[in-house]
């Protein structure tokens, strides 16, 4: 015997007794207690013993979890399409519960909707985590009952509004699997310090426009999905008579053109191995090394800083002080981690010496004095002018570049590299070896634009 025919049978016997019924929204305990969800659930057992899937069952593993077959499936908003006259496709629904009954358990998963334009097709790693545009037949994919998506109203992952668009993806082996939607929010107000690394590494290929997570997504691929923190942005869609007719997800971030995907991909990928690499560095007695606290604390404050700025640019006015403070943290963090002397001087003077040329040396040690004088009256509460959006992008693209080009010599030469870049003011000597690693590394594997390079 076919093993859809049993499934089928019993599901439609479940929608036919419910059609008998006035329409209305019904609670899973209403639809579970009818006399013909008895054998639904019987037929379900047999396809999924509990040996094989536990996540199916109540806790102590002794019966069906109503609560998982009917509501989290989604199946109950079906059987109220089937109730009020909709035609429903008993074949594609046969089909659908199953594939869903038949499948292994899935392993959780963290979703993130990013706000940059990426090329349909995207798809790469970058250690635990998969950068990928997901379609909407793959968003549908995702759902307990994808041909049945139409019925499901407002599912958090919408295929309608968010296929196409770009998705961190972070796979969460060992959690428990879900038994019904979580109605607390997750209260962390800076989810993206969990995945500091590769959100760096996207934002180093375009320091002019910044990244942001809208929003984290649990998934639960072909059972359960659901919105943790955070929201997509979402617009009305016009045609071309300027009538609404639907609506659209809108990536304010940058885009990648098809033809800088090559360029694209292989930046990641080298960038986020330097910073694996520098962040395992230990010393004799296991601790973390300095050039690995380096990063660390510079990453932190950039991702942080990155996250309160708009479009490359807006920084809310009561915001813009906080924000310049991270990014002269975060310079100060990788140029002047030797802990000896005025770390300012430091800072400045081992910032520009980054640079190879000597216009752009001298702009980048006027760009971080500055920063820390506008920092020095801030943190002693003196009045000043509101920096402008202008001055601040000017010290974001520096910061940034201060830690792409560290990274690319750290990597090259070590923990000496601060002291290498001591001897670059002096000796012509090592300040050829710096620009030979330096123009080496933007040669190979150059980012998007050349802002703060």
């Amino acid at each position: 015997m076919n093993e859809h025919e049993p499934v089928r049978g019993v599901l439609q016997a479940w929608l036919d007794d419910l059609r008998q019924q006035p329409p209305r929204e019904w609670s899973v305990t209403e639809l579970s207690r009818r006399p013909a969800w008895d054998q639904v659930r019987t037929v379900v057992a047999g396809l999924a013993p509990v040996s094989r899937r536990p996540d199916l069952y109540g806790k102590d593993g002794s019966a069906l979890d109503d609560e998982v077959l009917i509501t989290m499936t989604g199946l109950e908003q079906v059987a109220e399409a089937a109730a009020t006259g909709t035609l429903v496709s008993l074949d594609d629904l046969t089909a659908d519960f199953t594939a869903f009954c038949t499948a292994a358990a899935p392993e959780a998963q963290t979703w993130i909707l990013l706000d940059i334009d990426l090329p349909r097709g995207t798809d790469l790693t970058l250690g635990e985590y998969r950068l990928q545009t997901v379609s909407a037949t793959s968003l549908a994919q995702l759902m307990p009952l994808p041909s049945m998506h139409r019925f499901i109203r407002n599912p958090d992952l919408d295929p309608d509004t968010l296929g196409g668009s770009a998705f961190l993806q972070q796979s969460l082996p060992g959690q428990a699997l879900a038994r019904g939607r979580s109605w607390l929010p997750d209260l962390d107000q800076r989810p993206e310090r969990r995945h500091l690394d590769p959100l760096l590494v996207l934002q180093l290929w375009n320091p002019e426009e910044s990244v942001h997570p809208e929003a984290y997504f649990r998934v639960e691929p072909g059972r359960h999905s659901e919105l943790r923190t955070g929201s997509p942005h979402i617009e009305p869609y016009f045609d071309h008579t300027g009538e609404e007719v639907g609506e659209m997800h809108r990536a304010f971030g940058y885009h990648v053109p098809p033809s800088a995907v090559p360029g694209f991909t292989a930046f990641l990928h080298e960038l986020h191995g330097m910073i694996s690499t520098v962040r395992s560095r230990t010393v004799k007695d296991g601790r973390s090394a300095q050039t690995a606290r380096a990063l660390a604390s510079a990453a932190n404050r950039l991702v942080r800083a990155a996250q309160r700025t708009m479009g490359g640019t807006y920084v809310d006015e009561s915001e813009a002080d906080d924000v310049l403070l991270d990014y002269v943290i975060a310079m100060e963090a990788v140029a002047a981690a030797d802990g000896s002397g005025d770390s300012r001087r430091r800072t400045s003077q081992r910032s520009a010496a980054l640079w190879t040329r000597d216009e752009d040396r001298l702009a980048v040690y006027k760009t971080i004095k500055r920063a820390y004088t506008r920092r020095s009256r801030y943190a002693h509460g003196e009045d000043q002018t509101p920096i402008t959006d202008e001055e601040l992008f000017t010290v974001r693209c520096t910061a940034f570049g201060v830690f792409l080009r560290w990274l690319a010599l750290t990597s090259a030469l070590g923990e000496e590299v601060l002291q290498h870049l001591d001897a670059s003011l002096l000796s012509h000597q090592e300040r050829c070896r710096i620009t030979r690693v330096l123009d080496a590394f933007f040669t190979v594997t150059p980012p998007a634009t050349t802002a703060g390079t």
